[in-house]
């Protein structure tokens, strides 16, 4: 007899444990960024990935969406500039006026399932863009917010030295 598999609800990644195995087989991927400079150069593009597939925990008020959709963008569409992801919280934490927008019921079909499957670490580079990419699709009707809102937290950042 099979053992059924069970699934996140949030994000349905194939994981034992339901909701808690997904947060758990997450923290063990974030534990290797120690090991690991490619792996840390892209855990922030992974937590923001996560973060998207799991609103209920991670985008509970406006401004924490607003933060995790803003730097999936910023990894994504502006190559994880730093001075972008510097100006995010920084708007955030001021009078920043964001709404949360409806989160959509489908957030991709790649998931932490998928990255943890990763053999090598070139691989698992390979494979948390691709799980990146297959969120921000998912969130394709939010893009021009996104950028909206990174314009703002732009003109809204200290001048720079």
């Amino acid at each position: 007899m099979t053992t059924p598999i069970d699934r996140c609800p949030d994000c349905n990644a194939p994981v034992s444990g339901g909701r808690e195995g997904c947060q758990a087989l997450f923290d063990v991927l974030a534990t290797l960024v120690y090991t690991d400079l490619q792996r840390a150069a892209v855990h922030q593009l992974a937590f923001d990935a996560y973060c998207m597939q799991h609103p209920d925990t991670y985008g509970l008020s406006a401004k924490s969406y607003a933060a995790h959709l803003t730097r999936l963008c910023c990894g994504l569409e502006f190559g994880g500039d730093h001075r972008i992801y510097r100006a995010i919280p920084r708007w955030l934490s001021g009078h920043s006026p964001v709404g949360k927008p409806e989160v959509p019921q489908f957030r991709g079909r790649l998931t932490v399932a998928s990255v943890a499957a990763a053999t090598d670490v070139e691989e698992y580079v390979r494979l948390v863009d691709a799980w990146a990419r297959d969120v921000w699709s998912a969130y394709a009707h939010q893009h021009d917010l996104a950028r909206q809102w990174i314009a703002l937290a732009m003109e809204h950042r200290p001048r720079e030295e």
